[in-house]
């Protein structure tokens, strides 16, 4: 699939969720000044006063559609800023728990090594994953801002009742919404959606309160203010057209989007029937397999499958009927002999072993693909790491200790005079010895496995790991590769405030960026960094290589639109290579800079199973 063209029609989604936000929220105003506008008339027949809705006083409408507006923009703006911090609070408010990284009975073991092998197979950042123990039904739901918030929370149903397979379908449809874009239009979708029901949400709090209760002593007590209880009702009434609405919103922004998952989901694993299995499961669940939830509503969009019951249901559904998903299926893909990927416990065939470069000039046609050969890649690289760095990913102080030994440079590592001055303790330096001997292939999905576990932690030791961390990052330009990883991770614990600088400035991050790159290589710097200038049309302007500003000018380029971030992925390529040869030491360095703009490179199956 063409990741360019799926992240600009996620985009034309968001453009159209906020036409269709606009068109729902002036509908509404018309229903509540009609609402009011018959009060009005109805109040005054006694008098004579008022005989037509055109006869009420220009102010009276103008005082409901402010009042109106005000309470839908008010409700919105609170749920969008409660919603900032992104995926994990999404998944609180699903009743979702954070599934800890050294969890140890096998439901949620199986859980979390599925979610790997697909984050490292795609180059995403691996996302926190939750668990909504108390939810018996087959579903899931991707959410986040960015690589630094995502989440993918998934039921408790999909652990007991889902085989090793149909769980991998599910959870490679999650992650393919994340690689789309999706994960930022189901937070907003959630944010502008919740203003829509506002209205009726006060009507039922104006009911509620308007009801009168009998005292201790037999005597009736009304409620509120006389006519309250009607008042609500009216409101109430005119607000369940914007729940309507809202169901609209969510089926014409959310249905094509579930087709294009489970497409996506089929590619990548090449297993349709783990998929389709999973859909079945969904199918034949029970009512009290339905989401439980009190924002099951508010969540429709999201969810991997949302059962219809009605006609009706099923004509406002936010997913296409579980039936017609599964019957697409299986036409998507004939699943070619020897595709099958191992299970736990097995090996693939000759590993993740193969030539030693691959051409860089198909390299950014890669961006956000993946498939069963990149999963297979994966599952064995994952498996060849020692249970001794897997296992210290797992817990907060040996994920910051496997860090610090993994970013540091080889003089620290040799017990010689650090370049930087920060001596290496003995776990560190066991932990930073044993990546090291691993090869450059391992470093990054090694920072991936660390940073769910570091990412939970609170702010304040996230930024004193960080410190710590800078101290022994090599200074020398040679040094590229843990660079971007470091800008990775701290792009991933505390992501700076990201703006959308000026043209000039943006050239002059991107030109700090290449000239790093191009210094990174053993010859041939200042060709190199003319070429890859030339790829982004700059003049090849003189700039110095320093850690700080390479991290900056890479955060900054990170909010840059879709289309700048992969040219410049394409002019890295070319700053790493000029030959036109990528070795695995720069594959990988471009693998972290992908990650960090948001455009993730999976490892390639032909990289070479080892080398420094």
């Amino acid at each position: 699939m063409d990741f360019f063209a799926v992240q600009q029609r996620a985009r034309r989604y968001s453009a159209l969720l906020l036409v269709l936000f606009t068109l729902a929220v002036l509908g509404l105003v018309l229903a509540v000044n009609l609402l009011v506008g018959w009060a009005v008339l109805l109040g005054d027949l006694r008098h004579g006063g008022y005989r037509t809705l055109a006869g009420l006083p220009t102010a009276l409408y103008g005082w409901t559609t402010g009042i109106t507006v005000a309470l839908i923009a008010v409700t919105t703006v609170r749920r969008l800023w409660e919603l900032s911090a992104g995926g994990p609070v999404v998944a609180r408010l699903a009743g979702a728990r954070w599934v800890a990284p050294d969890a140890a009975d096998p439901p949620r073991r199986q859980l979390l090594n599925v979610s790997q092998e697909i984050a490292v197979a795609c180059g995403l950042a691996m996302p926190r994953i939750y668990l909504m123990e108390d939810e018996p039904g087959i579903n899931a739901f991707a959410a986040g801002r960015g690589p630094a918030d995502a989440v993918i929370a998934v039921t408790r149903g999909c652990l007991d009742r889902l085989d090793r397979d149909q769980l991998q379908g599910v959870l490679a449809h999650e992650f393919s919404h994340l690689l789309h874009g999706d994960g930022r239009l189901n937070i907003r979708l959630l944010g502008l959606l919740h203003g829509l029901t506002a209205p009726g949400a006060l009507g039922g709090i104006l009911m509620r309160s308007g009801v009168g209760v009998f005292t201790g002593h037999g005597r009736y007590r009304r409620g509120g203010f006389p006519g309250q209880w009607l008042v609500g009702l009216g409101l109430a009434t005119v607000g369940y057209t914007g729940v309507l609405l809202a169901r609209v919103i969510r089926a014409a922004v959310s249905r094509q989007r579930e087709f294009l998952a489970d497409a996506a989901a089929v590619q990548f694993t090449r297993n349709p029937r783990g998929l389709a299995g999973a859909l079945r499961v969904a199918r034949d669940a029970t009512p009290a397999d339905a989401l439980q939830s009190s924002q099951a509503e508010a969540f429709s969009h999201m969810l991997f499958s949302t059962p219809t019951a009605t006609w009706f249901s099923r004509l406002l559904a936010s997913h296409p009927p579980l039936t017609a998903r599964i019957a697409r299926i299986y036409p998507l893909f004939q699943r070619p002999l020897g595709s099958q990927l191992p299970a736990d416990g097995q090996t693939p065939a000759g590993g993740p072993a193969g030539p030693s470069s691959v051409a860089s000039v198909s390299l950014t046609a890669s961006v956000g693909q993946f498939d069963a050969a990149n999963l297979g890649y994966a599952i064995a690289l994952l498996r060849s790491i020692p249970p001794s760095l897997r296992e210290a990913t797992q817990t907060p102080d040996d994920a910051a200790a496997l860090l610090r030994g993994l970013l540091a440079d080889d003089a620290a590592l040799d017990h010689a005079a650090p370049s930087t001055g920060a001596r290496l303790s003995a776990r560190e330096l066991q932990f930073g010895i044993a990546a090291r001997q691993l090869g450059p292939r391992f470093r990054l999905p090694l920072v991936d496995l660390t940073l769910p576990t570091l990412a939970n932690q609170p702010r304040d030791e996230r930024e004193r790991l960080l410190d710590a961390l800078r101290p022994v990052v090599g200074s020398a330009p040679t040094e590229a590769q843990r660079w971007a990883l470091w800008a990775l991770v701290h792009s991933q614990l505390a992501p700076p405030k990201r703006f959308f600088a000026g043209q000039a400035a943006r050239d002059q991050d991107c030109r700090h960026v290449l000239w790093t790159l191009a210094s990174s290589a053993s010859a041939g710097t200042e060709e190199a960094y003319g070429a890859a200038c030339a790829e982004l049309g700059l003049p090849a302007l003189p700039v110095s290589a320093d850690l700080a500003v390479f991290d900056a000018a890479l955060q900054r380029l990170a909010a840059t639109p879709l289309l700048p971030r992969l040219r410049l992925l394409s002019a890295c390529a070319r700053a790493v290579s000029h030959d036109g040869r990528l070795e695995v030491p720069e594959l990988e360095l471009l693998r972290a800079i992908g990650a960090l703009l948001d455009c993730p490179l999976p490892p390639l199956p032909d990289a070479p199973s080892s080398g420094a």
